[in-house]
């Protein structure tokens, strides 16, 4: 979302399971909070945050600043799989997907708004950056798990385009920055089952049997990180295993039993944030469309 973008851009320019030990779980995050809207699909969220965009371009401009709409960065092999690379086709293609880390690189080197921001004058940036963020942060504030207290400028073009998408900007603040938080706390929660490390026992039995001694999933992508050694056949064979073993193990299918339970666990505590996340999303999905129509 374009959130976490232009923080960072005000920063720059100013300064897993299987078998009968896992229950089958089948409720939904809907009926854990109770909520008639279920959470959007990630290309709904897409059209959510180039309406976003779009809306602080204009705005921006209206200001007298420029602002460029770019192409999201494409996701790391961490947010792809943030517990074992489990898709054998998507492994045979990127390994551990060293060429999409430097195709991000190139992508956030070329982003056009932080040339814009860098080559103004320091008293222009400063106006610029209170255009997007709101001078101080006030107005806005949430509660946030593992964080404490967070707070953002309920002003600027950031809060306005998130006020014309979602009406109500405190409520869906709060409901944001919280949620987001949620799937830390479901991953965590994930590692941490006695289930989760039995299966990746399996998994890395079955990786010493294909020839590749690494004791979890990490492990072997931190292996092939960037290294100036790493030659790529090595690390596509390696990821490829890893897939396999993901799926001979019952890593992979674990996984995703666990991940429906924790998360059931953690949005039903946090039932209000996750009931209005996803009732304002869906509310503001048709006017999201609208505006990426007109562009």
């Amino acid at each position: 979302m374009v959130a976490a973008a232009l923080l960072c851009l005000g920063a720059a320019v100013l300064s897993a399971c299987t078998g009968s030990g896992v229950p089958d779980v089948r409720t939904s995050a809907a009926a854990a909070t109770g909520s008639a809207f279920r959470e959007l699909t990630q290309s709904q969220r897409a059209v959510l945050a180039r309406a976003e965009n779009l809306l602080v371009r204009d705005c921006m401009r209206e200001q007298g600043f420029s602002f460029w709409v770019t192409e999201e960065l494409p996701a790391t092999v961490g947010t792809r799989f943030p517990y074992v690379v489990d898709d054998e086709a998507w492994a045979a293609e990127n390994g551990y997907g060293g060429s999409i880390e430097k195709r991000r690189d190139a992508l956030a080197a070329e982003n056009p708004n932080q040339r814009y921001f860098k080559g103004l004058s320091a008293a222009r940036r400063s106006a610029a950056v209170s255009a997007l963020n709101g001078a101080e942060p006030e107005g806005l504030e949430a509660d946030v798990p593992g964080m404490g207290r967070v707070r953002h400028s309920d002003e600027g073009c950031e809060a306005e385009a998130q006020r014309s998408l979602y009406t109500d900007l405190p409520r869906w603040y709060r409901a944001r920055k919280v949620t987001e938080a949620l799937e830390q706390q479901v991953r965590s929660a994930v590692v941490g089952d006695a289930r989760f490390t039995r299966a990746v026992t399996r998994w890395a039995t079955c990786m010493r049997a294909a020839g590749h001694a690494y004791s979890t999933p990490p492990e072997s992508r931190r292996a092939f990180a960037r290294g100036p050694d790493a030659r790529p056949a090595d690390e596509v064979e390696t990821a490829v295993a890893e897939a396999r073993c993901a799926a001979s193990s019952g890593l992979s299918s674990g996984i995703r039993t666990l991940e429906r339970l924790h998360r059931d666990e953690v949005n039903s505590r946090y039932a209000v944030e996750v009931r209005d996340r996803n009732e304002l999303e869906h509310l503001a999905l048709s006017r999201a469309h609208r505006i990426v129509r007109r562009g």
